[in-house]
């Protein structure tokens, strides 16, 4: 299936969200010289993959909620409360058994010996996963989802389910007396998270000119047939990411990791000390606010690599950005990318224009400094460090040139490479 064919319906969707004023978000992200709704991107893009998920955050009527049950209507093709019908919203007393399914009570009618039947409930079943109010549910429910997103199959009593590949959605309100703290490995699932903001006076005005029911309206929308749906994430892999994007991806994630506080994030070496002040105290970089690692207080995995690459991609093909410079994607994708999965260096975040409140900002600002690194002043440093290693000059002479560079990435990464294979 023509990935043109593809992109053309999810086109003439975004059309006819706006059209029927199913969505009139801000418009908060910019790519290059175009402005999309970040909300609406990523939910779009995460409809386009497997196997990942996106967590929206916000307070209440932001239209999360309702924003991903419409999506799941047409790229599921199946009528609105249907897919209204398959979530799962969180509550304390939300039990297993509601959640993905319980024994079939007319099995102790067979005779002994026979397999154990279960029967699964919709939202086990559906390859469109949506968690409601992921935060008011309790730690041991947490748990649940974090391996259900880790091992994309269902276990219950014995008996596996696997639904295919899946895509995830959760949202989340802000703390309440009735939620809980999201877990910090399931949180690390959360490929990407956007906030949801709250409709302004001319989103306010448009939707006060809807006259109809949301779910009325949703039976307006292109809908993707079956094989339609199964074609997007071979669309999205036919987008490729040159050279120069993927340095900057993993530049990106070593920025951010080369001064770990703790050996495998064990903070518990740390004796009790804040992370801050902690083991890299005495690194030559500490305090220096041109230097990502630093100023969070953890690393990021390998994880967070794939997601930026596989957002990187779904989001130009949603985009329609296809052909364009794909490092502007990323710059726009990666603060959403990695600002949930760290906890920010108070004293910077603290600091005006942030002051304590603005984190997804200040995420923003060292991803862009990570980029402009690489694609500005890193161009002779990695030339260096690619003759080496393809023989064109000894290690030796590669060391005694990259010495001369102070930046983290050569002397915590290249140098004592270079050094091992010396």
């Amino acid at each position: 299936m023509e990935a043109a064919s593809l992109l053309s319906k999810i086109t003439s969707i975004k059309d006819a969200l706006d059209e029927l004023r199913l969505h009139v978000g801000v418009k908060d992200l910019s790519i290059g010289s175009e402005r999309f709704n970040a909300q609406l991107i990523f939910c779009m893009a995460n409809a386009c993959l497997r196997n990942r998920a996106v967590l929206l955050y916000g307070g209440m009527g932001a239209n999360k909620t309702t924003l991903v049950n419409i999506l799941g209507s047409a790229f599921m093709n199946m009528s609105f409360d249907d897919v209204e019908n398959l979530m799962v919203s969180g509550h304390p007393e939300q039990t297993e058994e509601k959640i993905i399914g319980f024994i079939d009570p007319r099995q102790w009618m067979q005779p002994s010996g026979t397999e154990i039947r279960v029967l699964w409930t919709p939202w086990a079943r559906s390859r469109w996963k949506l968690i409601n109010e992921i935060n008011r549910f309790p730690a041991g429910k947490q748990n649940l989802f974090l391996e259900i997103i880790k091992k994309r199959k269902l276990t219950y009593a014995g008996q596996v389910l696997e639904p295919g590949d899946t895509c995830y959605f959760a949202t989340m309100n802000p703390e309440f007396s009735s939620t809980y703290p999201v877990d910090e490995a399931l949180m690390d699932r959360i490929s990407a998270c956007v906030p949801a903001i709250q409709p302004g006076l001319l989103a306010g005005l448009n939707l006060a000119e809807r006259t109809e029911e949301v779910r009325d309206l949703a039976e307006q929308l292109p809908r993707f047939s079956r094989d339609e749906f199964d074609a997007l994430p071979r669309a999205v892999d036919e987008i490729m990411l040159d050279p120069l994007t993927e340095l900057c991806i993993v530049s990106l994630v070593r920025d951010f990791t080369l001064c770990e506080r703790a050996p495998c994030f064990d903070k518990t070496q740390l004796s009790g000390r804040n992370p801050n002040h902690g083991l890299c105290t005495g690194c030559h970089y500490f305090n220096n606010p041109e230097v990502c690692c630093w100023q969070i207080d953890e690393g990021l995995s390998d994880r967070v690599r794939q997601d930026l690459r596989s957002f990187t991609k779904a989001v130009s093909f949603v985009s329609g950005l296809k052909k364009d410079n794909k490092i502007e994607v990323l710059r726009a994708v990666a603060p959403y990318v990695i600002w949930h999965r760290v906890t920010p260096n108070r004293s910077m975040l603290e600091r005006p224009p942030y002051y304590g409140t603005r984190r997804l900002e200040y995420i923003s600002d060292l991803v862009q400094k990570s980029i402009d690194r690489t694609v500005n002043e890193r161009g002779e440093m990695n030339m260096i460090f690619s003759r080496a290693i393809d023989g064109e000059i000894s290690f030796d002479r590669a060391i005694k040139e990259l010495s001369e560079y102070d930046d983290p990435i050569a002397r915590l990464d290249y140098i004592p490479m270079l050094e091992r294979m010396a």
